[in-house]
């Protein structure tokens, strides 16, 4: 099915399901990662911020003298048993509205988080969460509490203001107040294909059949970091429940190296290909 994609998909073609913009805690505006995107050598990509879609058009965008095709996504977050797990959320087409909505309601939650850690921290100074974060047209992380803590010479480090105020496990990070099944769910209604975000193989172990059952479709089984063998065990686990792979950088434009400097093949998602050219 891949042939079905304009541009068509061939066996050279770059791939990369999972990067963010400054839309969520990226570093770079949509419109500049697709242009290095397009400079990076991709072919098909997709942008999928925290809890927020993309304002640019799916489909093909002629950039740099390159035809790139974009898929609209999302990567949403939910707990389950009392653990953070991140969705990929993709659209072939246009983002239905309904599921615009979704997201903007969650970016407004994201902000009420972020003002309860950052008041937890009971420091001086630090920035309040801004109008567009509070109106769900952008996502606030605790990546920028983060750099705020850094600027602020609160601490010396990222490291450290995740150490000392911002670790997932601490009582001042509060939990995201959305259930990872009821993200599935919701992302299945809205017509979205769902991919589990760079998921350790233990976790899958543990919980895929009751995700699957919930409307999972897909696992993040291509990543940079991830051992040949994790890979292998991971394609074995999806194979076996049904579920197509996917792949990405999970590019952020924070640290060095430049978008595309690591890329999926089309037989490495040839599954995903065939889900999203399927809908």
């Amino acid at each position: 099915m891949m042939d079905t994609f304009s541009p068509p998909i061939t066996a050279s073609s770059r791939i990369d399901l999972h990067i963010h913009t400054s839309l969520s805690d990226g570093r770079y505006d949509p419109g500049d990662v697709l242009r290095r995107c397009a400079i990076g050598g991709l072919d098909l990509v997709a942008l999928t911020d925290h809890d927020m879609t993309s304002c640019l058009q799916p489909g093909v965008h002629e950039i740099e003298g390159r035809s790139l095709r974009l898929l609209a996504g999302a990567e949403v977050s939910g707990t389950h048993q009392g653990v953070e797990y991140h969705l990929l959320v993709y659209f072939p087409g246009t983002v239905p509205k309904a599921f615009r909505t979704f997201c903007e309601a969650r970016c407004r939650h994201r902000a009420q988080r972020y003002e309860s850690m950052r008041l937890a921290t009971a420091l001086p100074h630090l920035q309040p969460a801004h109008d567009a974060a509070k109106q769900g047209e952008c996502a606030l992380t605790r990546l920028h509490l983060a750099q705020d803590l850094v600027r602020r010479g609160h601490v010396s480090s990222l490291q450290e203001a995740f150490d000392r105020y911002l670790g997932s496990h601490l009582e001042n990070v509060p939990l995201v107040d959305l259930t990872y099944i009821e993200a599935i769910k919701i992302a299945r209604t809205h017509g979205g294909l769902t991919s589990w975000a760079h998921p350790k193989l233990a976790e899958v172990q543990q919980h895929i059949l009751e995700f699957k059952e919930a409307g999972l479709q897909g696992i993040e089984a291509v990543r940079p970091g991830l051992r040949a063998s994790q890979q292998r065990s991971l394609r074995r686990l999806a194979r076996k429940h049904g579920l197509f792979v996917t792949g990405g950088s999970d590019w952020h434009g924070w640290h060095p190296g430049p978008i595309g400097a690591f890329s999926v093949q089309p037989q490495q998602v040839s599954s995903f290909l065939e889900a999203v050219s399927n809908v």
